[in-house]
């Protein structure tokens, strides 16, 4: 076991307070959750370099909306594509954005493999989105909620398809 060492704080009582009311399993008083807190940090700390370990974060962080969205989706007899589709890629996308670190000593291709990811977790994003569009019964929650968006997609996507057919025929 590691030596351990006193420290003396000073905190708030709103602080106390909720320290108090953390529910982390086993740690009761406030020294033990203080030590939690702690271990916490130093675990989220080294996630910071890892993808496993920052999407498994990043996933925890939002389990809390996906909990909601199940029980919403149980409790009426509905499902969001949408919902799903963000909540399972956006913790990859962060994990991504944090663990990523173009720099150093050959920073041009982990900058050029960083945008690699994330164009991959983005348009894969997009493209399930996208899915949920092509029926008259969408995959949401809302049947009309992806309608205001789609006029500027296949406008945007009119106009790449123009320019890379320029591109084919004159390049």
């Amino acid at each position: 076991m590691a030596q351990m060492q006193t420290i003396s704080v000073r905190i708030s009582d709103e602080d106390f307070q909720w320290l108090l009311s953390l529910p982390d399993a086993g740690a009761r008083t406030p020294s033990e959750k203080l030590r939690a807190l702690v271990a916490k940090a130093r675990e989220q700390d080294s996630g910071m370099t890892d993808y496993k370990r920052c999407a498994a974060w990043m996933r925890n962080l939002a389990q809390p909306f996906a909990e909601a969205v199940a029980d919403v989706d149980h409790r009426y007899n509905m499902h969001s594509g949408l919902m799903a589709a963000v909540s399972e890629t956006i913790p990859h996308i962060m994990a991504t954005l944090i663990t990523e670190r173009p720099e150093g000593a050959h920073a041009n291709e982990k900058a050029i493999a960083a945008e690699a990811a994330i164009a991959r977790q983005c348009f894969r994003l997009f493209a399930g989105l996208l899915r949920g569009s092509i029926t008259s019964t969408p995959a949401t929650y809302d049947k009309r909620v992806l309608d205001d968006y789609l006029p500027d997609i296949l406008e945007i996507a009119e106009i790449i398809s123009t320019r890379k057919e320029k591109e084919t025929t004159n390049g």
